[in-house]
């Protein structure tokens, strides 16, 4: 059961993407909570777009009052999802995340992007009723090059050991017509050395949405480790024009 305390600031509610996990968000949340913010960082289920939106929407139903929903990587398009539904969702931040059009995946966002290694993720296939999927890991010998490029070695080593897989299904998962980000305000943290979503792909989603951007110098995929005080300055921009 989830519920904001008595408080002027909106609940903020960070979902992780693929390949992490909710301590991803530990930096951010330090920060937020400091400045007096409830917080929550449910964990991702990572099954596939429709299912984690509605997982999603149910962690949300029961927090009160406004809302400020951040997403990474994949999580922005959760949070695409599922806000689309839940008046209480006042302002979309995303960070280095996927925005999508309506019949839009993650794979046919990035296709534009350089061609990535065949061996870039490793598949562990199980049954569905529908047939099957896979569970896609990041291969751990580009996980610190690609994805934590700009963390420690030792950081990145950990983050692969625990990264949380997402599955085929998810990542070919194509977008509903109805998007949160269409009528909600947006706000994004892009990473200008991102190696997972190229910056262009990026900027071409964080445009279109008419979001606030605010670019990260350097910033890698996991801007909110690397570069905490940008996500959080971008969540706090988007807390306050919930009470404008």
């Amino acid at each position: 059961m989830t519920s904001s305390p008595q408080s002027s600031k909106p609940t903020v509610v960070l979902v992780h993407g693929a390949w992490a996990d909710a301590s991803s968000w530990n930096p951010v949340i330090v920060q937020l909570q400091a400045a007096g913010f409830a917080v929550f960082a449910p964990p991702n289920t990572l099954r596939g777009v429709e299912s984690d939106a509605a997982a999603l929407a149910a962690f949300l139903k029961p927090v009160s009052g406004p809302v400020v929903l951040v997403g990474h990587s994949y999580g922005g398009t959760v949070v695409s999802v599922a806000s689309a539904s839940d008046p209480n969702v006042k302002a979309l931040v995303y960070v280095d995340g996927f925005v999508p059009d309506t019949g839009e995946s993650c794979l046919s966002l990035l296709a534009d992007g350089p061609p990535p290694p065949d061996d870039l993720f490793l598949p562990v296939p199980f049954a569905t009723a529908a047939g099957g999927d896979a569970d896609l890991y990041f291969n751990p010998k580009y996980y610190g090059a690609v994805f934590a490029s700009d963390q420690p070695p030792a950081a990145a080593s950990v983050m692969a050991v625990t990264q949380r897989p997402l599955t085929n299904s998810a990542l070919n998962g194509k977008a509903p017509a109805t998007l949160g980000w269409k009528t909600i305000p947006s706000w994004y943290v892009l990473g200008d050395a991102d190696l997972v979503i190229p910056p262009k792909t990026q900027l071409f989603m964080a445009t279109r949405a008419k979001a606030q951007i605010s670019h990260v110098p350097g910033g890698g995929h996991p801007n909110m480790l690397s570069h905490p005080d940008a996500t959080v300055a971008a969540i706090v921009a988007a807390a306050s024009a919930t009470s404008n």
